[in-house]
């Protein structure tokens, strides 16, 4: 088998990628997206030379026991579910399909923020139990929006902020000033994002100095109502210290994309919380996104075979 399908999106956004591979005399086989512990993707994976892969873990034990995989393409920005050091051990390239979902996932930060602020769900909800009323909503004109890191989606989410006449901070260790001037956007350090924002988003990959960021000491350095959107890594915010900070008041609320363990275990605090807003790592999945990435896996896969080394390699 040349291609391993594992991205979890509609069969018939896949027609396309298949077409093409196949005109290219690739062939390709879908994986099941639901079965991703490490046997179950050894299983489907073992006689596979190239993956276009999901949000499923590939660990060192997982590539080594399929001894044709080649190439891991990630259908996507985020790599951090690829262990890069054991893939890059055993020569087996890892690529991603950067900058085609920024837009989706920077408008779904804006929709999570716009909910937040004027308390669109709990409406909803108030409403489907026969209550009539006012709640505690804001605006979001004139507002503080602090962005953690500001690459492709920080941006875009910058620039949808415009109309709003938001102040726009950023803390990011590569500052693009000329991007900022443009969309309006002031860099600052950290601690001065985190302490006077009114909002904070965050933009920031999964790293050994990003882990846990936002934890207990973090939080208690942001406005009391603060609210916090997590469209990243999961990994980035510790869940229990979010929890309890909802919890108290300390913050106004949260919308998370992304969770520490995904898919969320049973009985996760968030789930019964009225001020939190939550989603199964879908910021990138509309239509678009989807077709964009699939596609462009499929030619970074192609390219792979023809040329020996595929498009936006990581490693």
């Amino acid at each position: 088998m040349n291609v391993l399908i594992m991205a979890d999106a509609k069969r018939q956004y896949f027609d396309e990628a298949v077409a093409l591979l196949g005109e290219n005399g690739i062939d390709s086989a879908f994986g099941d997206p639901l079965k991703v512990g490490e046997e179950d993707l050894v299983c489907q994976a073992r006689e596979a030379e190239t993956v276009i892969a999901g949000s499923e873990r590939w660990t060192r034990r997982v590539m080594e026991q399929c001894p044709k995989l080649r190439l891991i393409v990630r259908c996507g920005t985020g790599y951090d579910g690829v262990d890069i050091q054991a893939a890059s051990e055993m020569g087996i390239q890892v690529a991603n399909t950067p900058g085609l979902n920024t837009y989706a996932v920077a408008e779904m930060a804006l929709s999570f923020i716009l909910a937040l602020q004027r308390k669109v769900l709990v409406y909803n909800e108030k409403m489907k139990k026969g209550q009539w009323g006012p709640v505690d909503a804001r605006e979001l004109r004139g507002k503080t929006v602090g962005l953690l890191g500001f690459g492709g989606i920080a941006k875009q989410l910058a620039g949808l902020l415009q109309p709003f006449g938001c102040r726009l901070l950023a803390y990011d260790i590569f500052q693009d000033q000329e991007t900022a001037k443009r969309l309006g956007v002031k860099f600052a350090d950290m601690e001065t994002v985190i302490s006077e924002a009114d909002i904070i988003s965050i933009h920031l990959p999964l790293v050994e100095d990003t882990r846990y960021l936002i934890c207990r000491e973090t939080i208690e350095k942001m406005k009391t109502g603060c609210i916090l959107v997590n469209t990243s890594r999961g990994g980035v915010v510790h869940t229990a210290d979010l929890c309890q900070a909802l919890k108290r008041g300390k913050l106004g609320g949260a919308a998370l994309d992304v969770h520490e363990v995904e898919p969320v275990p049973e009985g996760y605090d968030m789930l019964g919380m009225e001020n939190v807003i939550l989603s199964p790592h879908v910021a990138s999945a509309t239509e678009e996104a989807t077709l964009h990435m699939i596609n462009a896996s499929a030619a970074s896969i192609i390219k792979f075979y023809k040329e020996g080394r595929a498009e936006h390699t990581v490693n």
